[in-house]
């Protein structure tokens, strides 16, 4: 404490006064009584009368002394057991003189500290927060003890709650219902090291990584794990491995059809005029073979790429669709399908669209339709249209396609014949997909395995019209 503060000189004042009133009163009390006699006794006798006459004339002083200060620190008190408490609102008076208000201005500076400082942590934890909840992976931590302290949203709807008739007794089974998982997180809490893995669900994969959450001291204080979908990256990484197998596949074969009658050819296996000319015609429709393979890639590129420009134009579809569908209903007669248009489509409506596109989408179409329609089967043409569309539909009753295989017909290379036995190339309906939705159209498939398939294309009415 100062030296020179107002409570130390009061209290030295007021020890000084006790002390002189003791010592004059035993004084004279023993000069009064006892100043003849010169033993010990009365003299301890007027030190004790100097006593309690010292503490019956400052008592009621002393009182008055202490008492406001006693409030004071009682108040200050107050004050600082409602800071420990949280109440950071409460403020002392800054207006009491001496040390008291000096305590009083420091415990309400310590006060507004602790206010800010806390204010600024709800602020932070309130951004973490919200970063946490906006991120589209998955987080969860858990503490020492392998309890859940922690999730986002995005984990959540990784995995939604199931309804289970026996619920199991680890709580965090319902959160993340994978034994492996939590196995995982309960050995980085022990060991402290990371712990990556990828968890295949039936609707996605993710990739799991599992990281020790570690405490000033070095301790590891928890764990948390983020869990990232892949599933989109794990699809194009299997759709680029297929792509590669499928390019190389489909060249291979006419290549090695054509070196297989080639060599025979170069050794003068080959002896008469007819057997060489059928060879030549077999090398030469390998040769167109693979001539359309590397087309249709380049058309496909250039259609994803952006670079292909498409004019479109007012246009009638009855004469186009007529002499598409003559020359397929020759096609149709080699192979005994029945071919017939269902609509008059000289009443068609024009439409706004690219006379050779569409020639090259009903080609596309009926080309598969013929293809995958058994003999005596029936391949046809439909039109229906609205106040903004057009629709081109190709029906046939062939084999139909699976609904496992229905959303990836329009895929690269996709066969629904998976021993790529066929003769496409497996890009038409592909180059047919990016040819619309470079048009701003739309196209769709209705099948059912062993009744048929119908696929359908949208085109912008005319509004002239």
């Amino acid at each position: 404490m100062n030296k020179n503060s107002s409570l130390v000189k009061r209290a030295i004042v007021f020890t000084a006064a006790i002390v002189s009133t003791m010592v004059v009163v035993t004084l004279l009390v023993y000069l009064l009584a006892f100043g003849r006699g010169g033993n010990a006794l009365p003299l301890l006798w007027s030190v004790l009368v100097g006593l309690g006459a010292a503490a019956v004339v400052f008592y009621p002083l002393l009182k008055a002394l202490i008492s406001p200060v006693a409030e004071q620190v009682g108040r200050v008190r107050d004050v600082a057991v409602a800071v420990a408490k949280g109440d950071l609102d409460a403020r002392a008076d800054e207006r009491v003189p001496g040390e008291l208000g000096e305590l009083g201005k420091a415990l309400n500076n310590l006060s507004y500290q602790l206010s800010r400082n806390m204010y600024l942590l709800i602020i932070e934890r309130n951004r973490l927060k919200q970063m946490l909840n906006g991120l589209s992976e998955g987080i969860v931590a858990v503490n020492a003890k392998g309890r859940v302290t922690h999730r986002n949203p995005a984990l959540e709807r990784m995995f939604p709650p199931e309804a289970q008739e026996h619920p199991p007794r680890d709580e965090r089974l319902k959160l993340i219902p994978d034994r492996d998982i939590w196995a995982d997180f309960d050995r980085v809490v022990s060991e402290g090291k990371v712990v990556t893995r990828n968890l295949e669900t039936p609707e996605r994969v993710l990739r799991v990584v599992i990281s020790p959450l570690v405490d000033e001291i070095g301790t590891t204080a928890g764990a948390v794990g983020l869990f990232s979908d892949i599933t989109q990256l794990e699809r194009l990484e299997r759709t680029r491995r297929d792509y590669v197998a499928n390019v190389s596949h489909e060249m291979r074969t006419p290549l090695t059809a054509m070196r297989a009658l080639i060599e025979p050819l170069k050794e003068g296996m080959v002896t008469t005029d007819e057997a060489r000319m059928r060879y030549y015609d077999i090398i030469l429709r390998e040769i167109m073979r693979l001539s359309r393979l590397i087309n249709d890639l380049m058309e496909l590129s250039r259609l994803q790429s952006g670079t292909l420009a498409i004019r479109t134009e007012r246009m009638k579809l009855g004469e186009l669709v007529d002499d598409v569908c003559e020359r397929y209903r020759s096609i149709a007669e080699d192979h005994d399908i029945t071919f017939h248009e269902e609509t008059d489509f000289s009443k068609v409506p024009a439409v706004v669209a690219n006379a050779d596109r569409v020639e090259q989408l009903l080609v596309i179409l009926l080309d598969n339709a013929i293809k995958y329609t058994p003999e005596g089967g029936t391949v046809s043409l439909d039109a229906t249209w609205d106040a903004s569309r057009v629709t081109l539909i190709v029906k046939d009753t062939g084999i139909g396609i699976s609904q496992e295989d229905l959303p990836y017909v329009f895929d690269r290379f996709y066969k629904v014949d998976k021993a790529h036995s066929g003769m496409g190339s497996g890009l038409g309906l592909s180059i047919a997909k990016e040819l619309l939705k470079w048009m701003g159209e739309d196209i769709w498939v209705k099948s059912e395995l062993g009744k048929g398939t119908q696929f359908g294309f949208t085109l912008r009415r005319d509004a002239t019209a």
